[in-house]
């Protein structure tokens, strides 16, 4: 990769080690025994851009970008949150709050459904959110996901089952042509028990796009 983005690595999550951040970190340099923490351009397949050896623990959708982790066949690293930035339409009624809901995947169209009630192939999925700004002029919030659960397509289906789409999802509803407004821009992992957490962070501002 020859494209250099800028990562803040934190230990404990409570405070910066010395050298850090460091200002230009080149992808795929976070890394420990037996993982590595890489950064997913948008159009990237979360599965081929894995080291050899390593599998994709945090896939992205293919349209989405951002931080994901990858390790051996022996998990040296446990995924303890992701944390996701995103432009939705509209402005929500609430400036946080949880989205619970029954969510089904249909393959064919590969499209996710909210549905009213638990059958084969229908999954929980929640989240939790935090709106950051609001824009009146265009009618567009930036808003701060965390998801308790990964369901496919999961964010981009709650949000515009509210009427709130995320902008330039047109599979889901948005009429504004962009790049789809969604980033994982954080992630917290330790190595197991007793160990220290550690989060890594993308300026989200990087890869949204302009709505």
């Amino acid at each position: 990769y020859d494209k250099v983005r800028r990562w803040t690595v934190w230990v404990d999550c409570k405070e910066t080690i010395d050298c850090l951040p460091y200002p230009e970190m080149v992808v795929g340099e976070v890394e420990g025994k037996g993982y590595q923490i890489l950064y997913k351009e948008r159009g990237e397949d979360s599965e081929k851009i894995a080291p050899s050896g390593l599998n994709v623990l945090s896939r992205l959708d293919l349209p989405v970008p951002g931080i994901i982790a990858a390790a051996d066949s022996g998990k040296r690293i446990r995924i303890l949150s992701k944390k996701y930035y995103l432009v939705c339409q509209g402005k929500l009624e609430e400036n946080e709050g949880m989205m619970e809901d029954l969510l089904f995947h249909d393959s064919r169209s590969n499209r996710t459904f909210p549905v009213k009630r638990m059958r084969k192939g229908v999954k929980e999925a929640r989240l939790t959110y935090k709106v950051l700004s609001y824009n009146s002029g265009k009618d567009i919030s930036f808003v701060e996901a965390v998801l308790d659960t990964g369901r496919t397509h999961q964010i981009r289906t709650q949000f515009s089952s509210r009427k709130h789409p995320l902008a330039g999802d047109g599979k889901y509803g948005s009429r504004i042509k962009c790049p789809i407004a969604l980033v994982c821009g954080e992630l917290t992992y330790d190595e197991g028990e007793g160990t220290a957490p550690v989060t890594v962070k993308a300026d989200p501002k990087e890869e949204l796009p302009e709505v």
